[in-house]
């Protein structure tokens, strides 16, 4: 399940349990959205179990359109091991990770 939240400019997208291939389109969806608003935008992973290569990507597609706009994609909330496995890719580079 993924729930978004927009208060004062700033979208929060927030996926729950363990984000499969059956999830990605909706978890892209939401932040694509949020994007396209022009809002920024932030993954709270606080209730997010795993990720799937699949979502990663969709976060990764998210970020790149952010970063047209002169902005990133602030994750938080992450696990230490969805932490661990962003940090392992090199992605912490490009999102900001809390």
């Amino acid at each position: 399940m993924i729930h978004s939240k927009t208060t004062n400019g700033k979208t929060t997208v927030a996926p729950e349990g363990n984000i499969g291939m059956q999830d990605t389109d909706a978890l892209a969806k939401a932040m694509d959205d949020a994007v396209a608003q022009g809002e920024e935008l932030e993954l709270d992973l606080s209730r997010c179990e795993a990720l799937s290569s699949s979502a990663i990507g969709a976060m990764i597609a998210s970020h790149n359109n952010l970063r047209a706009r002169g902005s990133r994609l602030h994750v938080s909330g992450a696990t230490n091991e969805i932490k661990k496995l962003l940090k392992l890719m090199q992605l912490d580079r490009h999102f900001e990770v809390a």
